[in-house]
């Protein structure tokens, strides 16, 4: 099975210069791994905890995992838990998501916000 892990660009805010970015993803084998990232922009960074979600063709977003500010709280939803990792890093404003052993259900569109 080939798994396609796409991205869309999501903003963080009202202001058109306040922005998230995703990156990584495409076309992945079942059981491989992908390394997720989302650069935000235009506010501080530091200060807000960082969500991700998924969504499938014809279904709702999914949330899939959450790091608090300053990674004291992470957390993750049971379709995830045990194969993915949330980190961050606030000094280049970026946070990222590791998924593991992937399966056909994964094959999503991932953003983060």
């Amino acid at each position: 099975w080939l798994l396609a892990l796409f991205f869309a660009v999501a903003p963080a805010g009202v202001q058109a210069q306040v922005q998230l970015v995703e990156a990584g993803g495409g076309l992945q084998a079942s059981g491989d791994a992908v390394r997720l990232s989302c650069h935000g922009s235009g506010y501080s960074f530091e200060t807000f905890a960082v969500r991700w979600y998924r969504q499938s063709p014809g279904n709702r977003p999914e949330w899939i995992s959450y790091i608090s500010a300053d990674s004291s709280n992470i957390q993750y939803a049971p379709v995830v838990e045990g194969r993915a990792t949330s980190s961050r890093n606030n000094p280049q404003a970026k946070a990222f998501l590791e998924l593991r052993a992937l399966r056909p259900q994964d094959s999503a569109q991932y953003f983060c916000a």
